[in-house]
């Protein structure tokens, strides 16, 4: 109690000019940007245009909106699931792992659409793919995303780093959104599941090299992080 009364003080409201102290605004621009890379990693491509990219396979409609809902229901269990690990584990240990598995079925979907009918691969193995990519992304970074913003900015900016931070990650998911039916129709499904493994790169060195591991520290001793 009285560590977290030293560090919140009786500061008066916090101005917005406090974002753009040194150690602060390196913490903001870490934020905005995880949160934006995040959507360009596919997973609301995925589940906003499931359908369009099975049936672009060759699988039917109604076939397709099967699969969807098995995809739906992965995520949410992988996501219940996570909450049990993210403690145990740590949030930056869950991200390499998941992100790097990320990486891996992203690939074997892009794989998939350049040779899968060629060497006559079913499709179930397309839903495999898929099925193993929201697992991967279920049990990370979306679990982690929001724990590691609100955890890892100073108190008495924390509300206002926050705001930029989710207004971010809206931003992204909206540009993903309109972005996705442009990159499927010029770049093909394959070469859009290869851009969204290579923005994978740039958020994993991210959170490597420029986030703190805030699993079992106290808010104060983040805040101390970014001050350093």
């Amino acid at each position: 109690m009285n560590e977290t009364k030293s560090a919140i003080g009786n500061q008066p409201r916090v101005h917005w000019r406090e974002l753009f102290k040194p150690g602060i605004r390196k913490a903001v621009l870490i934020g905005a940007a995880i949160a934006i890379l995040g959507q360009f990693m596919g997973v609301n491509a995925v589940l906003y245009y499931g359908p369009s990219i099975f049936e672009s396979s060759g699988l039917s409609g109604s076939d397709s909106l099967f699969y969807q809902v098995i995809v739906g229901l992965v995520n949410v269990l992988t996501t219940i699931l996570a909450m049990f690990f993210i403690d145990k584990i740590g949030r930056k240990k869950l991200v390499y792992f998941g992100v790097s598995g990320m990486i891996l079925s992203l690939l074997l979907i892009a794989f998939y659409f350049i040779l899968g009918t060629g060497l006559g691969i079913s499709n179930i193995f397309l839903l495999i793919f898929f099925l193993l990519y929201i697992f991967f992304c279920a049990g990370s970074i979306s679990a982690v995303i929001f724990v590691l913003l609100s955890e890892m900015y100073p108190i008495r900016v924390r509300g206002l780093a926050m705001s930029i931070a989710g207004l971010s990650l809206w931003i992204g998911t909206y540009l993903i959104g309109q972005l996705t039916p442009w990159l499927l129709e010029n770049l093909h499904p394959q070469g859009t599941f290869i851009l969204f493994a290579l923005m994978c790169i740039p958020y994993m060195l991210i959170v490597w090299k420029l986030m703190p591991e805030t699993t079992g520290k106290t808010l104060e001793e983040i805040e101390k992080y970014w001050e350093k």
